[in-house]
C-alpha cells in the first residue's frame, strides 16, 4: 500500500509541475511572441479572458506542486531527519523545496500582481497609461522568464538528487 501511495504522490507531484512549468513556457514561448502580432482589439479582448484563468490557475498549479513535492520529500526520506538534512539527498532535495517556494511567491507577487495591473488597466474604457502598460508588460515577461529558468533549475536539483539517492 505504502508503494501505492509513494506513486500516486509522485505522479500527481509531476503532473502539477508540468501543468506550472507547461503554463509558465506557454507564455513564455507563445503568447509573448505572438500577442505583438495581433490587432490591438483582438490582443485587448484575448488578454482580457486570458489574465483571469491565469492568476488562478498557475498559483494552483503551483501549491500543488509544492504540496505534493513536500509530502514526497518526507515519504521518500521515511521521515528521517538524518536522511532529509544530513545526506546529499536530502540536502539537493531541501534546497530545490526552497528554491521552489521562493519561485512560487517571486512568481505570485511579480508575475501575477503584475498580470492584474495590466488587467485592470485592459478594462479601462481608454486607457491613457500606454508608457506605463508597455512597462508592466515588460516586468511580466522578465517574471515569467525568471520563474521558467528557475524552474528548470528545479529540475536539474530533482534530477541531480536522483543520481544520488541517500548519499
Amino acid at each position: 500500500m505504502a508503494d501505492i501511495l509513494g506513486l500516486v504522490v509522485r505522479f500527481l507531484h509531476i503532473v502539477f509541475g508540468i501543468a506550472w512549468m507547461g503554463a509558465v513556457f506557454y507564455g513564455v514561448a507563445v503568447v509573448r511572441i505572438v500577442m505583438p502580432r495581433v490587432e490591438m482589439p483582438a490582443r485587448k479582448a484575448t488578454m482580457k479572458q486570458l489574465i483571469p484563468v491565469l492568476t488562478q490557475y498557475i498559483p494552483g498549479s503551483a501549491v500543488l506542486t509544492i504540496v505534493t513535492g513536500a509530502v514526497l520529500y518526507l515519504y521518500l526520506g521515511g521521515f528521517n531527519t538524518f536522511v532529509l538534512f544530513s545526506t546529499t539527498w536530502g540536502l539537493v532535495l531541501l534546497t530545490a523545496l526552497l528554491l521552489t517556494v521562493a519561485t512560487f511567491l517571486f512568481g505570485l507577487f511579480v508575475g501575477i500582481g503584475t498580470a492584474k495591473k495590466i488587467l485592470a488597466h485592459l478594462n479601462e474604457d481608454a486607457c491613457g497609461h500606454g508608457p506605463e502598460v508597455g512597462a508592466l508588460q515588460k516586468r511580466f515577461n522578465l517574471a515569467n522568464f525568471t520563474v521558467f529558468g528557475l524552474g528548470l533549475v528545479i529540475i536539474g536539483l530533482m534530477v541531480y538528487a536522483t543520481r544520488g539517492a541517500f548519499g
